[in-house]
């Protein structure tokens, strides 16, 4: 399956450019693309070629919980994924969510086969009538009911999803129906984006029902650099959050996974 890797990022050019030369040296056989959702001078200086520039109110105005994933969806699929038919899935995720393993993509590609679902995020279930803040807030909020109404292909229209928004895999199909719905209401990307695929007839999973390749993603506290080398070393696939973007020299030289099964399982079979 071919995937392209989306970058989400606010930061510097050279910060940017820094951190896709890091995901290149480690995966030189992936696709990557930088969404940046910044200053557009930031992204004027970036020098890598696959750029998209997402002029997004929402990530730069309080509150943070409120920010959107619509514009950036939609000119992922517009700009790099509707003309190109060898794209069968799309991974997004911030500049502070860390790949350690080549074999991401297969691993990531092999959840995907397993769990059946067009959309695989952290801890990504079902938070109807649960106290998830994000569900709370919107819960009855008019607009999201009457958008999710008109556009629901299921028979209860209330039903609400969530996850960890950092990074999330989603099959070209899912992305193009989102694509393909017009306007959207405010609402947080952590609890719309999984909600509004179901709604429309999508399935919906958790990566960490069907794997461990999660087991090092978490909302906060950031990880240090010891504890990334240390990570890498017994074979970690991502870790999030993981700030310290000027150490990304470190962790390319540190010692990983050699050998390691394609099956998502995380199984590490040797040590270089």
């Amino acid at each position: 399956m071919t995937t392209l890797n989306v970058v989400l990022t606010h930061l510097a050019a050279p910060v940017v450019d820094a951190g896709v030369r890091y995901l290149e040296e480690l995966a030189p056989h992936a696709r990557f693309v930088i969404c940046h959702v910044g200053d557009a001078e930031d992204f004027e200086g970036v020098e890598h070629k696959q750029k998209l520039f997402v002029d997004d109110p929402s990530f730069r105005a309080p509150p943070i919980t409120f920010q959107s994933l619509n514009m950036t969806l939609s000119g992922v699929y517009e700009q790099f994924v509707r003309d190109d038919a060898t794209i069968r899935g799309v991974y997004v995720f911030e500049y502070d969510h860390l790949v350690l393993r080549s074999d991401f993509e297969e691993q990531l590609s092999a959840v995907a086969t397993r769990s059946g679902a067009d959309f695989v995020g952290k801890t990504c279930v079902e938070r109807t009538a649960t106290n998830w803040p994000h569900y709370v807030r919107f819960r009855r909020d008019e607009r999201l009911l009457a958008h999710l109404r008109k556009l629901s292909t299921r028979e209860d229209p209330a039903r609400m999803y969530g996850c960890v928004g950092n990074g999330f895999w989603l099959t070209r199909e899912a992305l193009h129906a989102y694509a393909e719905v017009e306007s959207h209401p405010p609402c947080y990307g952590e609890l719309y984006v999984p909600t509004l695929l179901h709604h429309l007839g999508f399935k919906v999973g958790d990566i960490d029902t069907h794997s461990d390749v999660y087991r090092h993603v978490r909302w906060t506290p950031p990880f240090t650099l010891h504890e990334v080398l240390r990570l890498k070393r017994e074979g970690a696939t991502f870790v999030h959050p993981f700030k310290d973007i000027g150490a990304l020299g470190a962790v390319t030289s540190a010692p990983g996974a050699a050998d390691v099964s394609a099956d998502g399982s995380g199984a590490l079979l040797a040590i270089r």
